[in-house]
């Protein structure tokens, strides 16, 4: 019974996995085609805010491969050398995707900057605000559903994957909006403004997902509710003390070391089933991937 609990478990990771790892390769597909689509129509219309969402809209391509690409990791088996698995890749992908961010809001800024100082009219702005509609709503649609996957999976990278693509919806309206300002009123250096902008987003999001990914990867971990769920189930099932307790990040999940009280004439036979039994409640209750239980005697 338990080895079948424990293998549908394993079943249902693989499946989120796998679910997951899809929903990063369609991202990759359709963002793609969004950004190559917008550099296209900017070719015609010459539009800052378009140029700086179609680039946006690439990188965020890439940032899905990575993601993509993280997830597959995560599936492989532990190694000699990986004895925890490769779960860890994952964060670092979104910490490169981070990177990537960066530089690519940087890119923007500059362009959009020289844009101010040497005025560039759109040419057919109906078509550029056409196209970042359609951009920003297939955009969105892609984030919600890889947003939906990312609770169930409850992957790193996905999230910063999901969040990415609602910002890469909102900066398209955003930039819709701006260009239909400067191409209706006076006011001809909107377009600019609407590139600098989406460069706003792309540092906060940038600055979001480096201090997530480096909190894990630091192996910092800030959860008291956690905590104090182990406690609680130590206290109330087995009536005994904690004394300290450890969690490890291990990508999106925790591995526990969680030293215990005994007394002192506590036979080493019903410490053994103790620790097993306790090991074993505390990682289904919680679904963490690994418990280490470390007894220690009464203080005399």
């Amino acid at each position: 019974m338990e080895f079948e609990e424990k293998r549908s478990s394993s079943l249902d990771s693989t499946a989120i996995l796998d679910k997951g790892q899809r929903a990063a390769r369609q991202s990759v597909i359709t963002l793609g085609a969004i950004g190559v689509a917008e550099l296209i129509v900017t070719m015609f219309t010459g539009s800052i805010t378009l140029t700086a969402d179609g680039l946006d809209s690439l990188a965020d391509a890439m940032i899905s491969f990575i993601v993509w690409f993280g997830i597959l990791m995560v599936k492989k088996p532990k190694s000699d050398i990986f004895h925890f698995g490769y779960r860890k890749v994952e964060v670092l992908a979104a910490f490169i995707a981070a990177i990537i961010i960066v530089i690519l809001g940087s890119v923007i800024t500059i362009h959009a900057i020289q844009a101010i100082s040497n005025h560039i009219t759109i040419r057919y702005p109906e078509i550029t605000m056409v196209t970042l509609a359609a951009a920003g709503s297939i955009s969105l649609h892609r984030a919600f559903v890889i947003r939906k996957v990312a609770i169930e999976s409850n992957l790193i990278s996905l999230r910063l994957d999901a969040k990415n693509s609602i910002k890469d919806g909102t900066a398209s309206f955003v930039g819709l909006v701006s260009v239909a300002i400067g191409a209706y009123s006076s006011f001809q250096f909107m377009d600019a403004i609407g590139g600098l902008i989406i460069a706003g987003y792309i540092f906060l999001m940038a600055y979001t997902a480096i201090k997530e990914s480096t909190l894990v990867l630091i192996d910092a971990v800030n959860n008291p509710q956690m905590t104090e769920k182990i406690k609680n189930i130590i206290t109330e099932k087995f009536r005994i003390r904690t004394k300290e307790i450890f969690l490890r990040p291990v990508g999106s999940e925790f591995t526990a070391e969680i030293h215990i009280i005994l007394p002192n004439e506590t036979r080493l036979d019903q410490t053994s089933k103790m620790v097993k039994t306790i090991s074993e409640m505390i990682k289904n209750d919680l679904h963490l991937i690994r418990v280490v239980i470390v007894p220690e005697p009464e203080n005399t």
